[in-house]
């Protein structure tokens, strides 16, 4: 389905694609250019699908291919780039689909772009304007979220969310773990990835292995988190400390922009000064 909304952004549900298109050309938002990116977008997930026995293999699909589709070697690439090896190659799907969303809106004249697909963000103003991207910090909407400003010398140009309560399992206890990078699909294999590593042993937190979840995971033969309880102040850092550490050497090496972990309600960021306000909306 693709529905145009009362603002004139364009909402995709198909299949596993819940995207929102806000695409503009100087000021004024084009529904036309937006059907036009949804009808390709819906395009490019059937290209995929030839793919998926494939895809749900952990030791397939490592190399990018020029035969393979453009968002296949997005997420090859991505995955690469994180390091983690545990992570199959679906772990960017999401923001692999917001950036060529973006890229195709782009060629099509768009001058500002902003690709919600279930959380994961690629954006692009190409006057140099800011973007502000709001991030829930947990599953109540209504509770508290971050709001970034991010503007053009910043080079980020995906926003994505991992953790407890997402789409994905996650193997660690982050509430969130958002990370910002030059696109979407290294943000969303990276916050995977950083979510995974937000970890300690507890007896108070739930895991069961992904295949008595979901039959048809990519991941059978992995715990995945269920829940966290109350565990003490100790752990919780304990686990934001083990996130941090990692999220700092994929800074240090430039594949992240920023990231920021948040373990109930304790949350630090990586550099300490993402440009972010707090609020209650």
């Amino acid at each position: 389905m693709i529905q145009e909304l009362e603002d004139k952004r364009v909402f995709i549900n198909h299949g596993p694609i819940q995207m929102t298109l806000d695409i503009k050309i100087n000021s004024r938002r084009s529904s036309d250019i937006a059907f036009k990116v949804a009808e390709y977008i819906i395009g490019e997930l059937e290209n995929l699908l030839k793919y998926m026995p494939e895809l749900k293999d952990m030791k397939s699909l490592k190399k990018i291919k020029a035969e393979y589709p453009g968002v296949l070697n997005k997420m090859i690439t991505a995955i690469d780039k994180c390091g983690d090896k545990t992570i199959n190659v679906l772990g960017a799907v999401a923001g692999s689909f917001s950036d060529i969303a973006l890229e195709k809106a782009i060629d099509l004249g768009a001058t500002r772009v902003i690709i919600n697909n279930g959380g994961d963000i690629a954006f692009r103003d190409i006057s140099g304007d800011p973007v502000k991207i709001g991030i829930p910090l947990n599953r109540d909407l209504s509770k508290t979220k971050l709001v970034m400003t991010i503007t053009n010398d910043m080079n980020i140009g995906g926003v994505c969310t991992s953790g407890l309560g997402g789409r994905s399992f996650t193997k660690g206890i982050a509430t969130a773990s958002v990370v910002l990078a030059g696109n979407a699909a290294i943000a969303d294999a990276c916050a995977t990835y950083l979510g995974n590593m937000t970890n300690v042993e507890d007896e108070k937190i739930t895991r069961c292995f992904a295949e008595k979840i979901d039959s048809g995971t990519d991941i059978p033969g992995q715990l995945v988190t269920l829940s966290v309880g109350d565990i003490s102040k100790e752990k919780i850092y304990k686990a934001l400390l083990n996130g941090v550490n990692a999220a700092e050497k994929l800074y240090e090496k430039g594949i992240i922009k920023g990231a920021l972990l948040c373990v109930k309600d304790e949350i630090v960021m990586i550099p300490d000064n993402i440009n972010y306000i707090k609020n209650k909306d």
